[in-house]
């Protein structure tokens, strides 16, 4: 108890010295930074468009110190014209620190320093990751490679212009739930069994829903109102729900899989035919939340393209139908994917675990 406490102790002293470093670090920074001393409001003006929407444009007069360079100690002073929605620029508090870029003896604000909050963030996700008792460092270890994997994946994306995307999204799906497997499962029949029930299912709900998508001559699904319009669509597409749906039967399947593990442990005489029955009883009480938890990812990611939509005078029927048609169609894949997970990794489980775990 005493050496836990000491351990949270010091990984809390770690964090806020790693976050007070962060704070002044803009030595490091090649951008002018200044810190806000001084904020006057100088100018306000409120416009309303045919919709009735207001927002109303300030002017700023922002005056604060230079915190590197070779002018580091002047004073210096800004403008800073903002919108109270603040959807593209930023207002301008004081002690904040603002980067700023240089043209003759004129400074513009480019962005706020946001280095602090980032790292007193991260530090306290660490912090709350060890106040919990379970091994971290697979954690970390499988986060860490996964990240590298995500990135020669962008990489490769980059270097071939989306020309072979879903290809690579699905062989990045298989080594990234593969990796993660492995780690935290080590190299044993459990992580296989976990594996291969995942790629399984993931297989099965997105062949059927392809095929029966394919059937319907994608209906209703405006694959070209994907974010920001990108070719091709319906890789881009499918690329999402393979990531999506990965992530969630991923976790059902060790889920399904620990419990029965569990359940033959303590009970070494129960057969594959009750093992199997456990594993659809477990499933069916995943299968609601799993759901739920998706339709409320698309419900958040899309709630501000819907008020955009309907504040613009568009009806409910077509602001639904404009933007939410991709978000349900990968919910329903996924939900397809959640409730094919249930049979078929009870049925592998069951299978595998009667006959290795004596």
């Amino acid at each position: 108890m005493k050496k836990n406490i000491r351990i949270l102790v010091i990984v809390g002293l770690v964090v806020l010295f790693a976050t007070g470093l962060s704070y002044f670090d803009s030595f490091l920074y090649q951008d002018p930074i200044v810190k806000v001393e001084q904020v006057d409001t100088t100018n306000k003006k409120t416009s309303t468009d045919e919709y009735k929407n207001t927002d109303t444009e300030i002017t700023q007069k922002v005056t604060g110190n230079l915190l590197n360079t070779k002018n580091k100690g002047k004073k210096i002073t800004f403008k800073n014209t903002y919108y109270k929605s603040q959807l593209i620029d930023n207002k301008y508090r004081v002690g904040q620190q603002v980067i700023l870029s240089k043209s003759g003896r004129s400074y513009t604000a480019k962005n706020i320093k946001r280095d602090t909050p980032l790292v007193f963030t991260f530090g306290l996700v660490i912090f709350l990751l060890y106040c919990m008792k379970f091994d971290r460092k697979k954690l970390f270890i499988s986060v860490l490679i996964n990240a590298v994997i995500y990135f020669g994946y962008l990489q490769i994306i980059i270097g071939t212009h989306n020309s072979v995307l879903l290809p690579l999204t699905v062989i990045t799906s298989l080594l990234i739930s593969a990796t993660a497997l492995l780690v935290i499962l080590g190299p044993s029949y459990s992580m296989l069994m976990a594996y291969s029930s995942t790629v399984i299912s993931t297989a099965a709900a997105i062949l059927l829903s392809t095929f029966i998508l394919g059937m319907t001559g994608y209906s209703g699904m405006h694959l070209e109102l994907n974010d920001f319009e990108l070719q091709p669509y319906l890789s881009v597409f499918l690329s999402q729900v393979l990531f999506g749906v990965l992530g969630v039967i991923l976790d059902e399947t060790m889920d399904i899989s620990s419990s029965l593990i569990e359940m033959k442990k303590e009970v070494s005489e129960v057969t594959d035919k009750t093992l199997f029955k456990s594993g659809i009883n477990i499933g069916r009480e995943l299968i609601g939340p799993l759901i739920n938890i998706l339709l409320f990812i698309v419900i958040a990611q899309n709630l501000n393209i819907v008020l955009l939509y309907l504040s613009n005078g568009n009806s409910i029927s077509y602001t639904l139908n404009m933007t939410l048609s991709l978000g349900i169609g990968q919910l329903l894949i996924s939900a397809i994917g959640i409730v094919l997970t249930v049979p078929i990794t009870s049925l592998i489980a069951s299978k595998v675990i009667t006959r290795r775990l004596k």
